[in-house]
């Protein structure tokens, strides 16, 4: 047999296992993890090249079938690229040795994607074999202007991108990974002459407003329930999380310490603190007393209060004094079921409550849940819009927004920007 003959012998075998044969119409993708290695919450990787798009629509099951459109932020599971040798040829035969991973998708300008998945090393080492069984080749990051080699804003960008717990706030670190705030920085410190110095601060103004939550990405938002005793906070708070976190017993002062627990509203990590029942301290106990002193505490570092009542049996509703803090709060009436047909409380709901819940049949706790998101989301910026991430950029963006020449304003631009590694 001829060498020529040998080789097209080994070719056709290797098709036939199923192995890449390399030809002209071979994809020619690369992949590059833009976070940095190690554990972390998020791990965001990109795919770009000829054949992108392909990969993506062999190994990504989207949660909906709507075609891909470019910053467009995608939900579904990665389920693998290899096929079941035996039966429905579509279905991925990783799915049945493992569980598919939950991603975030979103296209990008061309045949570029960035991949958003759990931090862990598995999750991220099987989404890198997957694309390499497609051929993709792993590639390092471009050492451009904005890497992380050279732009302090991008190392810091990164850092908290790394931290962040959920996709929507590891979507605005991500936007500055980009260079969101690197390149609307720039471009002022470039152009910017005492003419234009009423434009900037009108551009900074949203910044400004927004980094009071933008620099606690990393963090969980302090979501507070307080109210008097037994008007069901601590049946609010299990409907919100979805367990039951808290006791709940038809007795004033049961909940005596601060109760936490986790979830997720609107993209937002979010903590949720039960508080004692707040009422007049001649009439309680010492260690009552203290419990109430504890959830004034807890209301005082909140972001944002539920305060919670309830319909009182012959009309009206239980009363509270609103703290007088500085603090968003959402007004819930709860147990809307004891009175419900009553005039007077509709008049109450409408006026003096945000929203109406009755926690132990669920009714209003999708309003609830989208007002918390609401109020907690209303500054934070949009899509691919800059943000501040830190204490120290915050700080050098006030002092620019107090900044009188624009040659003061060019040099605090340089400063938030830093300066080069080399």
């Amino acid at each position: 047999m001829s060498l020529h003959k040998n080789h097209e012998l080994d070719k056709s075998i290797s098709s036939k296992r199923g192995n890449p044969v390399m030809g002209a119409h071979m994809p020619m993708a690369s992949f590059t993890r833009l976070t940095g290695p190690g554990r972390s919450a998020i791990a965001v990787l990109m795919l770009q090249g000829d054949g992108a798009e392909s990969i993506i629509q062999r190994c990504f099951k989207p949660a909906n079938h709507v075609p891909f459109e470019e910053g467009q932020i995608r939900y579904g599971l990665w389920s693998g690229t290899e096929l079941k040798a035996t039966g429905d040829s579509k279905i991925p035969a990783r799915s049945f040795e493992q569980p598919a991973e939950s991603v975030v998708i979103t296209p990008m300008a061309g045949q570029t994607f960035e991949i958003h998945c759990h931090g862990g090393p598995a999750a991220v080492a099987r989404i890198e074999a997957d694309m390499r069984a497609c051929c993709a080749t792993s590639a390092s990051k471009t050492n451009d202007s904005k890497s992380s080699k050279h732009s302090c804003l991008i190392r810091e960008a990164e850092s908290v991108l790394l931290k962040c717990n959920t996709p929507r706030t590891a979507g605005i670190a991500m936007d500055q990974v980009r260079g969101a705030l690197f390149d609307w920085a720039k471009e002022w410190q470039t152009s910017m002459k005492s003419t234009n110095i009423p434009e900037f601060r009108a551009e900074l103004e949203p910044l400004l407003s927004a980094a009071a939550t933008t620099v606690r990405l990393t963090e969980p938002f302090r979501v507070v329930l307080t109210g008097p005793p037994n008007v069901g906070k601590s049946s609010l708070l299990n409907a919100l999380v979805g367990f039951d976190r808290s006791i709940t017993l038809d007795m004033a002062g049961t909940t005596r310490d601060v109760l936490h627990a986790n979830t997720v509203i609107a993209g937002l990590p979010i903590q949720f603190s039960d508080t004692a029942g707040i009422r007049d301290h001649a009439a309680v106990e010492t260690i009552e007393r203290e419990g109430i002193r504890q959830a004034q505490l807890a209301a005082g570092k909140a972001d944002l209060l539920l305060l919670v009542r309830q319909p009182l049996p012959k009309g009206g509703y239980s009363k509270m004094e609103s703290p007088s803090l500085e603090i968003p709060q959402i007004r819930v009436l709860n147990k809307i079921d004891q009175q419900l047909g009553s005039p007077q409380l509709t008049d109450h709901l409408d006026d003096q409550f945000d929203v109406g819940t009755n926690a132990l049949t669920g009714e209003g706790l999708a309003e609830l849940m989208v007002t918390i998101g609401a109020r907690l989301g209303k500054n934070l910026p949009d899509a691919g819009k800059p943000a501040l991430l830190n204490e120290r950029q915050w700080k050098i963006m006030n002092q620019s927004s107090l900044a009188n020449s624009s040659e003061q304003i060019s040099e605090l631009l340089g400063n938030l920007i830093g300066h080069d590694d080399g």
